[in-house]
């Protein structure tokens, strides 16, 4: 019997081992490469600021400001946080002015206010600032709004919901993490609008913005408001006038907040001196309180009450009535003009305080 034999036929394979084993090793190459390209200055450079992971539109923006600004100058010497009273308020030019003035030297500050803050992102913020930055000043501008508004409320969470910056407080996420360690995780967005040609919000010749933000972090406002000392018309439903009037008619102060001007205060030490500064406010403003300007002092009072307790400067500037009328955008905003008178007095008395060897001041 003649048996069958079956034709062979030639059969490679390859461990799937040895395909595994190159392929990671490519892509690790890969992307080793691409985490290089987006650190470059020049890859950065013509595209806009990463946003962090934040939902909210000026935070990774006034980061890449600083970071330039410490990469160009060196160490910064003195930051200040606050809400949008701050960002359109504080000059760090007209500041250094006052400062030159009565110190004889120059500082550089850098302004850090990011709009519809609070006191509780404000202290968030501060946290970030203080570990990566080392100033030797911190600078709080503060207001009545800022002890109202809730955590929890979108404004504020628009920070504090940022996975970026509750990884630096201290509560881990996968996202937090490699925001905060890789470039290209941060221009993961960018890279993939390029990719698809959107260039609206990834070029800088593509994207047009509403405002002016110089390099220190200031946001120009040049409008004039003829109305800052007028109580408001009950009927007028703006958007301003009906959000003052929901935060400031039933006024009261919200205890996480005074724990987060605490948290700010407790920064205060030997390597950072902490400065809390009553922002400005217009006559008018005390229209939107439900028991006027006794709501405002309330407010007062409690922050008194904790830099007098931690042995920190707060400085007033309400008694002062130093804004001319045409020296506000609105009830509560500086515009260039008033920023300017604002931020020259402040430099003048951090100027006094340093020549007076740090004595504390507690009145200017």
């Amino acid at each position: 019997m003649k048996h069958l034999v079956q034709p062979s036929t030639l059969q490679l394979t390859m461990p799937l081992g040895k395909i595994l084993g190159p392929t990671t090793v490519v892509l690790i190459v890969l992307l080793c490469i691409a985490e290089w390209t987006t650190r470059l200055e020049s890859f950065q450079a013509s595209l806009t600021p990463p946003k962090m992971g934040s939902r909210h539109y000026q935070l990774g923006q006034k980061l890449s400001l600083l970071d330039a600004e410490v990469m160009r100058n060196g160490p910064i010497d003195c930051i200040m946080v606050g809400s949008s009273m701050v960002d359109v308020g504080f000059d760090p030019a007209s500041f250094q002015t006052g400062y030159h003035e009565i110190a004889g030297r120059d500082i550089r500050c850098f302004n850090f206010g990011i709009d519809a803050s609070s006191a509780s992102s404000a202290a968030a913020l501060a946290k970030i600032l203080v570990e990566d930055y080392h100033p030797r000043i911190l600078m709080f501008g503060t207001d009545a709004r800022d002890y109202a508004v809730p955590p929890e409320d979108r404004d504020p969470a628009a920070i504090l919901n940022t996975p970026w910056v509750r990884y630096r407080l201290g509560i881990f996420s996968l996202d937090g993490w490699l925001t905060e360690h890789s470039s290209l995780y941060r221009y993961r967005q960018h890279l993939s609008r390029l990719f698809h040609f959107n260039f609206e919000d990834t070029l800088w010749s593509e994207t047009k913005l509403d405002f002016e933000m110089l390099p220190n972090g200031h946001t120009l406002i040049d409008t004039v408001a003829v109305y800052i000392n007028d109580p408001p018309n009950p009927e007028d439903d703006s958007f301003e006038v009906v959000y003052y009037s929901n935060i400031y008619r039933p006024y009261r102060l919200l205890g996480g907040n005074l724990d987060a001007l605490e948290k700010i205060i407790d920064f205060n030490g030997s390597e950072t001196q902490v400065i809390v500064v009553e922002m400005p406010v217009s006559d008018g403003l005390y229209y939107f309180f439900g028991n006027g300007e006794k709501d405002y002092e309330q407010y007062i009072v409690s922050v008194s009450q904790l830099a007098d307790l931690h042995q920190v400067s707060f400085w007033r500037t309400e008694p002062l009535d130093s804004i001319p009328n045409d020296g506000w955008s609105d009830y509560s905003h500086l515009n260039v003009k008033g920023s300017g008178i604002f931020s020259t007095w402040l430099g003048e008395q951090v100027g006094r305080l340093e020549v007076s060897e740090g004595s504390a001041v507690s009145q200017p």
